[in-house]
């Protein structure tokens, strides 16, 4: 029907590479194929342009297949141990259904990764440009190390960690499969990480520059941009929870996450108003309105990079 095609092995001996890749796409049936048979018809499935070519094989003599494809899927119940060390993935229960599970639970594992690597690189482009324009164009003191190591040990390490065991995105097995060797950035995925670390060091510096030359306060701005890089960062673990925005699907359902900032935020609360942990970390106390531009500052991440979203969005448009 529609033009499809069955052959024998001896019909592919007879063939040449280039009239087999010419004709891979109208054969629907390959009967009585040898080894060699198998790698050919793999070979011309890939130079025939297909995104992907995934392989099934239980015998020794799938073995060669099963390592040229791009996927090797070995039987686990009834398979040989040869074919099973050359494949990428073994079904354990012979079904080919789990495949579908497999491949649903590959991405989802793919996509929590990114989303913890790009809160990272974003939280520490952030730490990096606040030092360095504080210290250089200002020339003013800022935090100090125990601050800095505070911020990366507490506020950025539970959350990230927390993003590793998000559920998948809905429509996850929608999406195009990956191009084989393409990067962890690929995509928007570079971008913005930048954008979204520029967006950080900008309240934490609002938060310095309010503090300093409205309230006249040298160790209080130091403090509450410290505040504002912790809280900062605890609020933008939501804003990673999906690509499109916070609010597709429960902003709060991960309770690992929720988990992970209020752990963040009273750590983040006690370096300033445990007596001895913040002299430890030299912080000073903050009154009521200085709290309120750090904590402020650092809430306005959520609807900035809500923004960013959407016109990210309209850009890959």
């Amino acid at each position: 029907e529609d033009g499809g095609e069955a052959v024998t092995g001896a019909d592919v001996d007879a063939m040449s590479d280039a009239e087999l890749s010419e004709r891979i796409e109208k054969i629907r049936v390959f009967a009585r194929v040898s080894p060699e048979n198998k790698v050919r018809i793999v070979k011309a499935f890939q130079n025939g342009g297909a995104r992907v070519t995934a392989m099934t094989g239980d015998g020794v003599n799938d073995a060669p297949s099963l390592k040229t494809a791009d996927i090797g899927i070995g039987m686990g119940i009834t398979g040989t141990d040869v074919s099973k060390g050359a494949s990428d993935m073994v079904l354990t229960d012979d079904n080919f259904a789990t495949i579908v599970a497999a491949v649903e639970e590959g991405r989802k594992v793919f996509s929590n990764i990114k989303k913890a690597v790009q809160f990272l690189l974003s939280a520490n482009i952030a730490e990096v440009i606040c030092l360095f324009a504080v210290s250089v164009f200002l020339g003013l003191p800022f935090l100090t190390p125990v601050m800095i190591l505070w911020v990366n040990l507490v506020t950025d390490s539970l959350p990230a960690l927390a993003l590793g065991v998000e559920r998948g995105e809905k429509g996850i097995m929608l999406q195009k499969p990956r191009k084989s060797g393409s990067s962890l950035f690929a995509g928007r995925t570079g971008a913005d990480i930048l954008i979204q670390g520029a967006l950080q060091s900008l309240l934490v510096l609002g938060t310095f520059c309010t503090v300093y030359y409205g309230f006249g306060s040298e160790t209080g701005a130091v403090t509450a941009a410290f505040v504002t890089l912790c809280f900062v960062q605890l609020f933008h673990s939501f804003n990673m929870r999906y690509p499109t925005t916070l609010f597709a699907r429960g902003a709060f359902s991960n309770r690992w996450l929720n988990g992970a900032f209020l752990v963040g935020a009273v750590l983040a609360l006690a370096a300033v108003l445990v007596p001895g942990l913040n002299g430890l970390l030299g912080a000073a106390p903050l009154s009521g309105a200085e709290w309120g531009v750090a904590l402020g500052f650092s809430a306005a991440i959520v609807p900035l990079v809500e923004v960013q979203k959407v016109v990210g969005r309209r850009f890959e448009k």
